[in-house]
């Protein structure tokens, strides 16, 4: 049977529904679609990826001059100056000393490579028993089977089992659920506690403000690895390189991708700290940890990272995101008396706004095609409207996303 889009297979895309819309070009801050329909993307290109907008010519221009001097070696055994440099680059601006850097090519690899990372470990130091991991509800780790097993979105799951071993789910933000999980499970057990510093695609959920360095506290006292997910909360979209930085935690393992290329080229990677690589390490030369992608650390991937860094840097783009991400939080806060509205949440360049509701997801798609047809994308989830926009919006960007969000909603209050 042919779906909508021929022999296209969509991801998290009904295969049975209608025909989506097809989007063809990008330019600064706005897509256009087939139609020749021109959208504010208030998404970074509709999962929080394309950080500087779409269109940046002169990442097009080094990527296509790295291909023209070097289009592929890997690097099993071997090196290139690109993925040299990147690796530099990136672990000069994590927190503490994760200065270990591992190129993926998305974020689902980048968790599985931390999972695997963290298990290794305790194998490297003679406590193999210790190979569980703790992670939270709501909390989303990718799609591969490490990820789908720490994930705590059930509907990642579902249909998928059996799943990685070892792998328990706590309230989030719970901090004493987290420590009752710990001792009833025994540290002797656990790898790892893996989470985002904020939870991005369950719902946009910051933590409280020291829920963090209580979890870091709590891993150092149970000798338990801490893995932080910064897929989505990498790379300035908080208002800091890092989440890290932000919350004042420096994890053991964390693992990066989107903004890590703007999206430009697809790349992750997974970055440790002096402790958990210096135990793999052996004078001998064997491989210690036997893994990795053909792709890892591919020339053009690392050339549109570099640029990245570049631009951020020269624009001032994690200031300007702190700058502009308080003023989208004191905007959305605007809409939580819409009688819609069930609540509204949010840090930095993230933000949430639930419906009311049982049932939500179908005013939340209707909402979401309103806003379109007005000219502006967020995102639909099941229960809310997701907006995270590149951080080369404006304050009169925000305000047009907002204002045109606050118009649809109380249309449907």
């Amino acid at each position: 049977m042919r779906s909508a889009t021929g022999a296209l297979w969509m991801p998290f895309t009904s295969a049975g529904g209608s025909t989506p819309p097809v989007v063809v070009a990008g330019d600064g801050n706005y897509v256009v679609t087939d139609d020749g329909t021109r959208l504010l993307d208030a998404t970074a290109g509709g999962v929080a990826c394309v950080i500087l907008g779409h269109g940046r010519t002169e990442i097009a221009d080094a990527v296509a001059e790295q291909l023209r001097t070097l289009e592929y070696h890997c690097l099993f055994g071997y090196s290139h100056p690109r993925a040299r440099e990147l690796a530099e680059a990136v672990a000069a601006r994590a927190p503490g000393d994760l200065d270990h850097v591992f190129f993926t090519n998305s974020g689902s690899e980048a968790v599985e490579t931390a999972l695997k990372m963290a298990r290794g470990y305790w194998r490297r130091v003679g406590q193999g028993s210790k190979t569980g991991f703790v992670s939270l509800h709501r909390g989303y780790h990718g799609m591969n089977f490490g990820g789908i097993s720490v994930g705590g979105l059930t509907e990642n799951r579902a249909g998928f089992g059996p799943l990685l071993e070892g792998c328990t789910q706590v309230p989030a933000h719970d901090i004493g659920a987290l420590e009752r999980e710990l001792a009833y499970r025994d540290p002797s057990t656990i790898a790892a506690v893996i989470m985002e510093p904020v939870q991005a695609a369950g719902g946009v959920f910051p933590p409280p403000e020291d829920y963090l360095c209580q979890v870091r506290a709590m891993c150092d006292r149970n000798d338990v690895l801490l893995v932080l997910d910064e897929v989505v909360c990498g790379f300035g979209r908080l208002g800091h390189w890092f989440g890290g930085h932000r919350y004042g935690v420096v994890p053991d393992i964390m693992t990066t991708a989107k903004g890590l290329t703007s999206a430009y080229v697809p790349m992750g990677a997974a970055v440790a700290g002096n402790r958990v690589h210096d135990a793999f390490v052996d004078p001998q030369g064997s491989i210690e940890l036997m893994h990795g992608y053909t792709y890892s650390g591919h020339p053009a991937a690392c050339t549109a990272g570099l640029k990245v860094i570049e631009i951020m840097e020269r624009e001032e783009l994690v200031g300007h995101s702190r700058q502009t991400g308080r003023h989208l939080q004191e905007r959305i806060g605007t809409l939580a008396s819409l009688p819609a509205v069930a609540e509204v949440r949010g840090e930095g360049m993230l933000a949430a706004v639930e419906l009311r509701g049982d049932s939500p997801a179908p005013l939340v798609a209707e909402a979401q095609r309103r806003i379109q047809a007005a000219g502006v994308l967020v995102r639909a989830q099941a229960d809310h409207l997701g907006i995270y926009p590149p951080f080369t919006f404006t304050p009169a960007e925000v305000d047009r996303v907002v204002d045109t969000a606050g118009t649809v909603l109380g249309e449907l209050s």
